[in-house]
């Protein structure tokens, strides 16, 4: 468990919690930006049932987290989800677009994030109604996202450049990868990762699946941490990498919803 208080004496307004199989992420947040943030990691990939019993401890030893949030959001961090055009979705096909590369239990609800910023795009995805319903019986009401809407809310922004575009979103286990391309978004996934080799080899194989080219294509690496190993793997490989300008800021954005 890891706490960092970096504003103590603000008056705390909002929470948002992202929820992973390795582990929570709480962000306690008001208008001028993140104040608190609490920190849990598994030992194992958890399921529904252990995550929802790792929020309960923390709601109950955490003094932090006892406080009466003026909101409380939701962030599933799951690999449980795909993005549809939204000029082809259906809502009757919701299922369809994740039962063949998903396990589907008759417990999950089926969710959708629509209006994702300017974006002709749906994020399907699969909400666990058992931590759903704890957070309605703890606070009535509450909103809930999948992390990969927000990415794609806070980008399409920022879609000004008809140069291509990969930005890669990592974390510990895994990694989202977004390309725009002309000014549209033409990939959006999620992968896992083990080593730096995982993330070069998915990053370069649906970039060249996109017919990108190495040499025009712009990569920005969104990471909490600069990795010196990592950037200089994929600049042997791709002409323009860079970081992120100001990576609390851009968590900010995500989490702050």
């Amino acid at each position: 468990m890891q706490l960092t208080t970096t504003s103590p004496n603000d008056t705390i307004k909002k929470l948002s919690v992202l929820i992973h199989q390795d582990g929570l992420s709480f962000y306690i947040y008001n208008s001028s930006g993140i104040l608190d943030t609490l920190h849990k990691e598994f030992k194992h990939p958890a399921n529904a049932i252990e995550i929802l019993q790792s929020i309960e401890d923390c709601f109950k030893e955490e003094a932090i987290l006892d406080a009466a949030f003026a909101k409380a959001t939701l962030l599933y961090d799951h690999n449980i989800f795909t993005s549809v055009p939204a000029s082809i979705y259906k809502e009757d096909q919701g299922i369809d677009y994740l039962k063949y590369n998903s396990r589907i239990l008759e417990t999950d609800v089926l969710s959708v994030d629509q209006h994702i910023g300017t974006l002709d795009v749906h994020t399907v995805y699969i909400a666990f109604s058992n931590i759903n319903n704890y957070f309605f019986e703890k606070y009535g009401s509450y909103e809930y996202f999948h992390y990969s809407s927000r990415i794609l809310e806070l980008r399409s922004k920022e879609i000004t450049a008809l140069q291509p575009q990969v930005y890669l979103d990592i974390k510990k286990s895994h990694f989202y990868l977004t390309i725009f391309n002309n000014g549209k978004l033409v990939a959006h996934n999620l992968f896992p990762h083990d080593a730096i080799e995982d993330i070069l080899y998915y990053t370069m194989f649906t970039t060249h699946h996109n017919s990108l080219d190495p040499e025009t294509m712009k990569m920005i690496l969104c990471v909490e941490q600069k990795q010196e190993e990592l950037f200089d793997l994929l600049y042997t490989y791709v002409r323009y990498v860079s970081y992120v300008e100001d990576y609390p800021n851009y968590l900010e954005q995500i989490v702050c919803v």
